[in-house]
């Protein structure tokens, strides 16, 4: 069983631009802690009296709310310096990481300190910790590029209490068979747990970890979405489905709530995930070209290391320049349309004519081509006009008039912006559901300053949540067309 260290609440918050406040950190530590990670390193109390006060609650939080049956270890980080051990102490946390650079390139150009000094430093840090009757992890940053002088340290810091010794490469400077290596040795030399970190520098922070997962390893630092300074270290999600899948090793997550995880982090970040991110991306289960559609509709481990049930997606089909009609008849079939042969030619004649022209094929995209083709399903809620005024001085405003159930309304309000009036407006109409817009997130589907816009969200309404896309060539009337769909979709059948 492989331990599972995550450092997303503070390696995170290197990310420049990036700051999760207390609500974020406390949301974020109770994802990790549903999810089964075994620490979550909940910040650097050293680095101010706020981010001590927000590790406080932090740990406060996981101990009163954990619904995982065991609480997870909550860990501070701190430099092998008195004060931070004791800042680290006052929060009342389970462990201490201290960390401290181990190659001599960090320790004496980057930092000045002279060898004896570092020594003295860790067997200072490390005993304090320990008469605390804290948990000591012992970091070892540059390990990839140090000399005897690594194995010195960590000598020191097991003869002094720590009980888990990390090996840190905080440049990407290794390649799986280096990790490997190292681990070896490090096994050879240590009585203690061996932990590794590894910066995603040239990408090879994923494989970097398996690779010393599979040398003998006890413990894998990881970030949701791989979240951290410059380009990052191993993403969770990525290490532990590579761990199941290539190195047959267990670890504690629970695999099915990565999405939902990944997703609350990219939403406290601000930082989007691809949407061909390895496991968490949008698109990664989804299958266009032809030859890939037949082949996973007969053999899904055709194309699939992993089942995306098992990581809590799910499988979808659909359409673009490369596909054929086998795909156009799936998604229109998850879309609730029926079509004859004719028409699905001529569905498929227009996607790929939009293609050829650069426009990308996304949902909203295909629903127009559909109901080009088709014609409109009717619809309980349809707006049939609508005006927003807005501009620099004046408040924004929108009017609409719409159908709600064959019922003309008109229904005015104001915003803070033009598609928060409207959002205004559409709520307060009699026989609207209650809801809440949480995700809200905009992509050019064309190029130039006349390019086609898709607009994604995802509202919670009475029964749930609902995704809902909208396009146009204008930003406010693709959001209207979002909220919109999501509206028909949280509105009840009755209305």
């Amino acid at each position: 069983m492989i331990r599972i260290f995550d450092s997303t609440l503070t390696l995170g918050e290197m990310v420049p631009g990036v700051s999760f406040g207390l609500e974020g950190k406390l949301e974020i530590a109770s994802h990790l802690d549903t999810l089964g990670v075994d620490v979550i390193e909940a910040g650097f109390p050293a680095s101010s009296e706020g981010e001590k006060r927000v590790v406080m609650e932090v740990v406060r939080n996981v101990k009163r709310l954990s619904r995982s049956g065991l609480s997870p270890e909550v860990c501070a980080l701190a430099r092998a310096i008195r004060e931070d051990v004791k800042a680290a102490v006052e929060t009342g946390v389970d462990s201490v990481n201290i960390f401290i650079p181990a190659s001599r390139l960090l320790l004496e150009r980057a930092y000045g300190m002279r060898e004896e000094e570092a020594r003295e430093r860790v067997r200072e840090a490390v005993s304090l910790a320990k008469s605390h009757d804290l948990t000591v992890e012992f970091t070892a940053e540059d390990a990839g590029r140090s000399d005897d002088l690594l194995w010195d340290l960590c000598r020191i810091a097991e003869e002094s209490g720590a009980d888990r010794i990390n090996l840190s490469d905080p440049v990407g400077a290794m390649l799986p068979d280096d990790a490997k290596k190292i681990v070896l040795e490090a096994k050879k030399r240590i009585r203690k747990p061996i932990s590794v970190t590894f910066s995603n520098d040239l990408g090879m922070a994923t494989a970097n970890s398996l690779s010393a997962a599979i040398a003998g390893a006890d413990q894998i630092h990881v970030s949701v979405n791989g979240l951290g300074p410059k380009a990052g270290i191993a993403p969770l999600e990525q290490v532990v489905v590579g761990l199941k899948r290539l190195a047959c090793l267990d670890t504690n997550v629970k695999m099915e709530l990565l999405p939902s995880v990944s997703e609350a982090v990219e939403r406290i970040s601000g930082i989007p995930i691809s949407e061909i991110s390895p496991i968490v991306g949008p698109l990664v289960f989804t299958y266009e070209a032809g030859v890939h559609v037949s082949a996973i509709s007969n053999e899904p481990s055709s194309y699939e290391i992993v089942s995306p049930g098992e990581v809590g997606r799910v499988r979808r089909f659909w359409v673009g320049t490369h596909s054929g009609r086998k795909a156009v008849k799936e998604v229109l079939k998850e879309m609730g349309y029926s079509a004859s042969d004719s028409d699905v030619e001529r569905i498929l004649a227009r996607v790929k004519e939009l293609s050829q022209e650069g426009v990308r094929i996304t949902e909203a995209i295909f629903r127009s081509v559909v109901e080009e083709v088709l014609g409109e399903r009717p619809r309980l809620f349809k707006v049939k006009e609508w005006v927003a005024v807005t501009g620099s001085g004046i408040t924004p405003t929108a009017t609409i008039r719409a159908l709600i159930g064959g019922r003309e309304v008109i229904s005015s309000s104001s915003g803070v912006g033009p598609v928060d009036a409207i959002t205004k407006a559409i709520r307060s109409i009699q026989g609207i559901p209650s809801f809440n817009l949480r995700r809200f997130r905009l992509i050019a589907v064309s190029s130039g300053s006349e390019a086609i816009a898709e607009l994604k969200i995802r509202v919670v309404g009475p029964r749930g949540e609902v995704e809902a896309a909208g396009t146009s060539r204008d930003i406010v009337d693709a959001s209207l067309k979002a909220i919109e769909e999501a509206v028909n979709k949280i509105i009840p059948r009755e209305s």
